[in-house]
């Protein structure tokens, strides 16, 4: 039994790239210029994006639950430096994830 390549991943699980991208946009609100971002980018990353973006979508109910999260964790209820929220908007999913993690969340 062999490992799929990524390639072989997407061409299974979506069909096309265009459809994983497609996929993964409503999951992380993206518009066309990210999905001319994703399109350039490799399907392995694209594949770990959908899954960390799955993920986060499920446990949080999308990017403003896992900042709130975040928020509770770093902040122990208090309310967040200002500036704060604006500032985790403008990073990405995967990164948010990281840092989440990294809080112990």
């Amino acid at each position: 039994m062999s490992v799929q390549t990524p390639k072989q991943q997407v061409d299974e699980r979506f069909g096309t790239r265009s459809d994983l991208v497609s996929a993964i946009l409503p999951l992380i609100g993206g518009d066309d210029q990210t999905r001319s971002k994703l399109m350039g980018t490799t399907n392995k990353k694209l594949l770990r994006l959908h899954e960390v973006a799955q993920d986060v979508q499920r446990r949080f109910g999308g990017k403003g639950g896992l900042i709130d999260a975040m928020a509770k964790l770093q902040f122990d209820g208090r309310a967040p430096n200002p500036g704060w929220r604006e500032a985790m908007e403008r990073k990405s999913i995967k990164r948010l994830w990281d840092m989440h993690r990294q809080l112990g969340g």
